[in-house]
């Protein structure tokens, strides 16, 4: 048993931390991840109990047995008792909206039902046209405003084989939310001063969420947007921004990295000479949040921390999967 368990352990780290360069599809590697969990737990608590060395005590056995059983219901939870639920209120497509920089808001309804509450930022796992059984969903951030619990719309840029067939979604489809998650979002930081939005490319879409709630909630706390884009064409939700200013206390500073002759604004990367000349002078006293490529997300971390902006304020969201 205690080397059926190591081994298996050995197996979900390894298909973990290069499921891509072994080419294991998601799925695949998700009921497999599931089913070794199972085993480590299963034969690693068969081993300690059979030597007996370990947990001689009868309180140590009844304690690792709760564990295991705990460990195991957690399981059946999320792959049998919450889909179950999720079956019993779905969401209908209303639309599939393109987007500048090949973006597309999944706009969804709920049927039958009070639809999703969220705070602004958080993220939900989707799953499309199968049942919430076959373990297929994907994690994309909500687009639109909390405030609207009967309109869903998730940003999804056309990356992967599942996101590229987003435009082809007809309305009327089925789909599956499990949610909401995450803390990367404005509701946990009501006594902040304001807040300073950075983005890269898709990461716009949870700070979109924000922006689109904050204007509901007329909030009136000043706000700067630092959006990064490779050209003025592919700046997604360009229009819908520009309009929030008439609603907001909003300052948008656009970086392109590849700029027309007639560009004036701001170019290349946003690095610490740029922030400096846009982030407050007290940089303590806004909240950070940043959600960008891994490589522009930890130079802006480096960089804010260089302009002594406290670790407490800035918040990141990686776009990433095992």
């Amino acid at each position: 048993m205690a080397v059926i368990a190591t081994l298996a352990l050995i197996a979900i780290i390894v298909t973990s931390i290069w499921r891509q360069k072994l080419n294991i599809p998601y799925e695949s590697w998700r009921i497999a991840h599931g089913i070794l969990a199972v085993i480590i737990i299963g034969f690693a608590l068969g081993h300690v109990l059979g030597v007996g060395n370990y947990l001689g005590l009868f309180w140590k056995a009844v304690i690792w047995a709760g564990i295991a059983v705990a460990a195991l219901w957690l399981l059946i939870y999320v792959r049998l008792v919450k889909p179950f639920f999720m079956k019993k209120k779905p969401y209908l497509v209303e639309a599939a909206i393109p987007q500048r920089g090949d973006v597309w808001n999944l706009v969804l309804r709920p049927r039958g039902y009070e639809g999703l509450h969220f705070q602004p930022g958080q993220f939900a796992w989707l799953t499309l046209e199968i049942s919430p059984f076959r373990m297929r969903e994907h994690p994309f951030s909500l687009a639109s405003s909390a405030e609207d619990c009967d309109r869903i719309e998730f940003g999804i840029k056309a990356l992967g084989d599942f996101t590229k067939t987003i435009k082809d979604v007809k309305p009327g489809t089925k789909a599956y939310l499990d949610g909401p998650y995450g803390v990367f979002t404005t509701d946990r930081y009501e006594n902040t001063a304001g807040f300073v939005f950075i983005a890269g490319g898709i990461g716009i879409t949870p700070m979109m969420s924000m922006l689109l709630t904050l204007a509901e909630r007329q909030d009136d706390r000043p706000i700067l947007l630092i959006y990064a884009s490779k050209t003025w064409e592919d700046i997604t939700y360009r229009e819908e921004i520009e309009a929030l200013k008439d609603k907001l206390d909003l300052t948008v500073i656009h970086v392109l990295r590849e700029a027309s002759e007639d560009w004036s604004g701001e170019t290349g990367y946003v690095d610490q000479q740029l922030l400096k000349r846009y982030i407050p002078k007290r940089p303590g006293s806004r909240n950070y949040f940043i959600c960008a490529v891994p490589k522009m997300m930890d130079q802006v971390e480096r960089a804010l921390h260089d302009l002594e902006v406290p670790v407490t304020h800035i918040h990141m969201e990686h776009y990433n999967l095992v």
